[in-house]
């Protein structure tokens, strides 16, 4: 579905070229021309690239957490097959033609050297919403110390993606998967 309204448009054009050039390398100009809307409409949505920034990201992490969340929930209620269906969701995002990484944890990254920026904001809410999901995932299946468990999830989640981002690899999730279920068979 194609966004209608300018700030949609805005949000969609900034999200795409933030997540395949970089924020620091994508002026609000080009946003603007590849959005297609009036020059001064962005001025009227959002007071300043800071604040695009902030608000792709809140879209983003929604998204991806909505798309995932669903992608586990499509596995019905058995705890195992919830907790394996996380590894399912982020092999077929890997493999998306889409895929260029974590567009949180890019934007991490790049803006590492601003502690001040008020995207690392987004950034903390998403890495606390994702630890929250594996920690639900991790208590449903039987985990002792579901929180632990989490932790090491989040090193696996993490770690997947960078593989999978950096070597176009979506086994990246398959191997992961393989030491999440040990880590699982460990923690019961």
């Amino acid at each position: 579905m194609t966004a209608t309204k300018p700030r949609e448009r805005i949000l969609a054009t900034a999200t795409a070229l933030f997540s395949a050039e970089g924020i620091s390398a994508v002026g609000i100009n080009r946003i603007i021309a590849e959005a297609k809307v009036a020059q001064m409409t962005p001025y009227r949505q959002f007071k300043s690239k800071d604040e695009l920034v902030v608000a792709t990201l809140e879209s983003w992490s929604a998204q991806w957490l909505q798309d995932l969340a669903e992608a586990i929930d499509s596995h019905g209620d058995d705890a195992l097959a919830r907790y394996s269906g996380l590894w399912d969701a982020l092999e077929a995002w890997f493999a998306s033609d889409d895929f260029r990484g974590s567009f949180v944890a890019n934007a991490a990254a790049e803006l590492r050297s601003n502690p001040g920026h008020p995207a690392n904001a987004v950034i903390a809410r998403h890495r606390q919403a994702v630890r929250e999901l594996l920690t639900d995932l991790a208590k449903k299946a039987g985990a002792g110390d579901p929180s632990a468990l989490a932790g090491q999830l989040q090193v696996l989640v993490d770690g997947a993606i960078a593989l999978a981002a950096v070597d176009r690899q979506p086994a990246a999730a398959r191997n992961a998967r393989t030491l999440a279920l040990a880590a699982l068979g460990s923690s019961t």
